[in-house]
């Protein structure tokens, strides 16, 4: 049995890691530490220029513009905006919904993760060179390595998370006009500022995401026996999609939680819900304080039931980008399962792209926070289908069967503009922040010209730096 970690006992953390190179250690139920040392933490101070007492004000009462670093670009928090360096992109933390967004964030992020894969997205090259391609007004770089982390790259996310939208979109579509139902049950946990995220990791499995997976599987998974079977008989519930999201908020801390789309074998009025409500309630209080949790309370579990209009909205509540807000009547059943890249926390919460944004500008408190999501969101599947569903669905309608990892690296297409040699690509573009991002916007305002022009820019000579793209009908074969 899971439980939250309440010993002040001080276990090593394998993530973060303080500026100097040195493991952070991390005592179970504070808040995650930024510098090894209190000597670390006095250098870091004077290199900013900051007062080196030793009483550190606590999380509320934090300088709002304390950063590490010097490169910092923006913030996103009131009262925070601190000059871009001599030299630097301001970054459009504004916007990252946007294509040039998204590229700008996770670069900034790059800087500061942990993740090897995060690290080279969009930076190694898979084969001898990288190709500027433009398809229609719309220019992408291709022959670059992707690295399918839907909960950890902005970019990589986005497309991960518009095909899983899609795809609910069409098999809820198609379900309700077979005649049958759906409804959305959300799960959460009683959950305060101290307490850690945690981990599903073998052998580290502990925390809020600990409790919440054990607690699932116990209530409604691999061990909750035969009373969870006949609940989902004499309700008529055929499957599910289940979707983890997480937010975090100044006053409570961490807030992972589950939708979870229920697919029934005809429609439910409130009064139907209801009932099911009650004993699904019942089953997850049990099993979360069974996994270590605190009790939750009456909205630890609910279940919402569309009207017939406004069943598609379930698509895009469920999978919103971890950025951007969202009502539930205006998302489709896709979305609201997948689209998180769409969503910004509620009140003061906020999702984890946003937490992203301050740790990409350095700001000291973002910065171990996300540290401390990235290596909890590891192994945590965005999207669970219950057995024998999609098989079910298959039936009515053609399923996407790409993996996340397929989605990301797929390409598609155009006109090649430029090819840039591998050895080009890694000491003249990727060592210069914005540089990828510039060249596809050359190529959208200006085609081949424009490349050549920004090349030439940086002191690169066309056709032995950046070489023409080939041409597709040359005949290459011996």
């Amino acid at each position: 049995m899971t439980s939250v970690p309440t010993t002040a006992d001080a276990v090593p953390a394998r993530g973060p890691r303080c500026h100097c190179g040195a493991t952070i250690t991390h005592t179970p139920g504070k808040r995650p530490r930024v510098y090894c040392s209190d000597r670390c933490r006095k250098a870091a101070k004077r290199a900013l220029g900051l007062p080196t007492t030793t009483g550190v004000a606590g999380p509320a009462e934090a300088n709002p513009d304390r950063r590490l670093g010097t490169t910092g670009e923006t913030t996103t928090r009131a009262g925070q905006s601190p000059v871009p360096a001599a030299g630097e992109a301001k970054a459009d933390t504004t916007g990252t919904r946007s294509r040039d967004g998204r590229w700008t964030l996770r670069e900034g992020l790059q800087r500061v993760t942990a993740d090897k894969g995060l690290k080279g997205c969009g930076r190694s090259a898979i084969a001898g060179g990288v190709g500027v391609v433009l398809n229609g007004q719309t220019a992408h770089l291709s022959g670059v390595a992707t690295c399918g982390k839907i909960h950890l790259c902005p970019v990589c996310s986005a497309k991960i998370r518009a095909a899983r939208s899609e795809e609910i979109d069409t098999v809820t579509g198609a379900w309700q006009a077979a005649g049958h139902g759906l409804a959305m049950m959300t799960l959460t946990l009683r959950h305060y500022r101290r307490m850690p995220l945690g981990t599903t990791r073998k052998r580290e499995r502990g925390g809020l995401v600990g409790v919440q997976h054990d607690a699932w599987i116990t209530a409604f998974g691999a061990r909750a026996g035969k009373m969870w079977q006949r609940l989902q008989t004499e309700h008529g519930i055929v499957g599910y999609v289940r979707v983890w999201e997480c937010t975090v908020g100044p006053d409570h801390g961490w807030h992972p939680h589950f939708h979870v789309l229920l697919f029934t074998s005809r429609p439910w009025t409130r009064d139907d819900a209801d009932a099911f409500e009650a004993a699904a309630r019942a089953r997850w209080v049990r099993s979360v304080e069974r996994a270590g949790g605190y009790r939750p309370n009456d909205k630890g579990l609910k279940v919402d039931v569309p009207r017939p209009e406004d069943a598609q909205q379930f698509s895009r509540y469920l999978f919103k980008n971890q950025d951007g807000k969202a009502r539930f009547e205006k998302w489709t059943p896709g979305a609201e399962l997948a689209r998180a890249d769409l969503k910004t926390g509620r009140r003061a919460a906020r999702m984890p792209f946003e937490v992203a944004e301050g740790a990409a500008a350095g700001l000291a408190d973002d910065v171990p926070l996300w540290h401390e999501y990235e290596y909890a969101a590891h192994g945590i599947r965005a999207a669970y289908w219950s057995n024998g569903l999609r098989a079910l669905l298959a039936e009515l309608v053609e399923l996407d069967e790409r993996t996340d990892e397929e989605i990301a690296a797929e390409e598609i297409g155009g006109d090649g503009v430029a090819l840039i040699p591998a050895e080009t690509w890694h000491s003249h573009v990727v060592r210069h922040r914005g540089r990828s991002l510039d060249l596809i916007r050359a190529a959208e305002s200006g085609g081949v010209p424009a490349v050549r022009a920004l090349v030439a820019e940086w002191g690169l000579v066309w056709g032995r730096d950046v070489l023409p793209a080939p041409d597709p009908d040359d005949d290459q074969t011996a």
